[in-house]
């Protein structure tokens, strides 16, 4: 029988293999080639070649983009969270006959003040889960060091971790312009919230700025949360996370007016730390937590 024939007659799953589906995993971890084939211990010029051959194999697009960063379709995605799955599942079963090693000590954690009150829920499970478990949470915008150890775990808005460290590639954070119900026909000259130099001039001014271009800035807040309560309260327009604003009841009044940008989001750790129970625990809750739900950040 011609290979086409086999293949049209073979279901889906008996088309991948586990190597693909690491490698799947690998690129979307790493978010670089060279940084996924040190991950599976290969030739990062087999890569590309290994892609192709899948994506004609499954006749799916599977990579959007190599060169600069690797970005996956939609189909890849899925067939990411099927491999975490698997992976999963296969440590389970190879753990179950040991005695699981304690979860307990403290998990300094930092993030956006934002991003953790999106993960209220996860925090209480994992004490409920572990009792042992300290969660040290520090709210910033800063970037505190885990080589320095000034935090263990953190959620950073990035293309991909830095050196030194390993993690999990969450969902985009899609933001959204918001306006409250007296400025929501107003076109021009609309009053603004954003960010303090340099950050509010270099990036968020010119994105409030295309939207309108006589817009006056009355107040720079270096929070999400507060950035929303004062919009709500009709002090002026600004640029939020959609689902921080759909996750809470109090910011209905607020009118999603035009469409904001989305950035890369990851929780990382250093490498010396990534199979520390807690470590993992922790890091494992938050990627399930953004990865079980396509519109979260």
């Amino acid at each position: 029988m011609p290979a086409q024939m086999q293949g049209m007659d073979m279901r889906p799953s008996e088309r991948l293999d586990w190597d693909d589906l690491k490698l799947i995993l690998a690129l979307a971890e790493a978010g670089y080639v060279n940084r996924a084939a040190e991950k599976l211990r290969v030739d990062p010029t087999t890569i590309p070649r290994r892609i192709r051959r899948l994506e004609r194999r499954l006749d799916l697009k599977l990579i959007e983009r190599i060169k600069g960063g690797v970005v996956l379709t939609q189909a890849a995605d899925d067939l990411v969270r099927v491999a975490r799955a698997v992976e999963t599942g296969v440590d389970d079963a190879l753990a179950a006959p040991l005695e699981a090693p304690p979860v307990t000590g403290t998990v300094k954690l930092s993030g956006t003040d934002f991003m953790l009150d999106l993960l209220a829920d996860v925090f209480v499970e994992l004490q409920r889960r572990f009792p042992g478990l300290v969660l040290d949470l520090k709210p910033t915008n800063a970037y505190l060091s885990l080589d320095r150890r000034e935090t263990d775990v953190a959620i950073r808005q990035a293309e991909s971790p830095h050196d030194g460290l390993v993690g999990r590639r969450l969902a985009p954070i899609p933001l959204g312009v918001y306006a409250p119900p007296g400025l929501i026909d107003k076109e021009n000259g609309r009053p603004w919230l954003s960010w303090t130099l340099p950050r509010g001039v270099s990036e968020i001014d010119e994105l409030i700025l295309q939207h309108d271009p006589k817009a006056r800035i009355v107040a720079r807040v270096d929070s999400m949360m507060a950035q929303a309560r004062l919009s709500t309260r009709g002090m002026g327009c600004a640029i939020l996370p959609d689902t921080y604003v759909t996750a809470h009841p109090e910011y209905s009044a607020l009118r999603r007016i035009a469409d904001g940008p989305s950035y890369p989001a990851w929780v990382v750790t250093h490498e010396e730390l990534r199979h520390v129970p807690r470590i993992r625990e922790v890091m494992t809750a938050i990627a399930n937590k953004f990865a079980g739900d396509k519109t979260a950040p």
